[in-house]
């Protein structure tokens, strides 16, 4: 999409006769990185093709930058994306991509299908998005890890190679946080843009709705920039 960014958000409407929405969808992705116990060398690299100007029969386009095959040099990327349908009679669809295991295996087990809103496109986006926390947050630890071992055996031997793997990593983790930010930035604003065009901010009786989804967006949000902030802190102190 577009030059490849590493995270983006967007949705569109369609609406009916009576000006009301009869279709809402949203996309969105979040690019995460996740480094291992043991940082292994890395000789070649995958050249970029910009998928606007590769030929119907260039190898190079079938190559991902991303790919599994770089698991094995102890650090995977996942490119996680996210697809609702919602229509008005409360029917939603929703496709995650790309998540790895451990993630799939948390949503999986939420029981939140009852619990939640089906008035609103948002109002399963807060449950899903722990999963994503959860790996943001597991990586920014991974890396303090590897800065304290590093720090541990410095007196030992000098790797200087290991250092720069370290610090190429937590340049890579800072970058994806800030783009998660504004992407979670920009939903909360699109799920506001909602409620304002529709009756979910008041109840039947007019008073104002407790806004749970709201408050839950705000919350994650602060995480993500918490994380940012040690992330910051790690390449302060590499």
């Amino acid at each position: 999409m577009y030059l490849q960014p590493s995270g983006f958000c967007g949705y569109d409407v369609w609406l009916g006769k009576n000006k009301e929405v009869e279709f809402y969808t949203h996309w969105s992705c979040f690019t995460v990185k996740q480094t291992y116990n043991k940082l292994q060398p890395k000789s070649t690299f995958t050249t970029h093709v910009s998928n606007h100007h590769n030929s119907a029969g260039d190898w190079k386009a079938d190559i991902a930058i991303h790919g599994p095959q770089i698991a094995r040099h102890g650090w995977e990327w996942y490119e996680v994306g996210f697809f609702a349908c919602w229509t008005q009679s409360g029917s939603l669809t929703l496709l995650c991509f790309d998540l790895p295991a451990k993630s799939q295996s948390h949503i999986q087990s939420l029981t939140w299908l009852q619990d939640v809103s089906r008035s609103c496109p948002y109002a399963v986006f807060p449950q899903v998005l722990d999963a994503l926390l959860r790996l943001n947050d597991d990586l920014v630890w991974a890396i303090q890890n590897h800065i304290s071992q590093w720090e541990a055996r410095r007196l030992l031997e000098t790797d200087y190679f290991l250092l720069h793997k370290i610090a190429r990593h937590e340049v890579h983790v800072s970058e994806t946080l800030s783009v998660a930010i504004r992407s979670l930035n920009a939903m909360q604003h699109h799920y506001e843009r909602f409620g304002a065009n529709s009756d979910l901010a008041r109840s039947k009786n007019g008073l104002t709705r407790w806004d749970k989804v709201g408050s839950r967006f705000e919350f994650q949000l602060g995480i993500l920039q918490d994380l940012l902030q040690r992330s910051e802190a790690n390449k302060a102190r590499i």
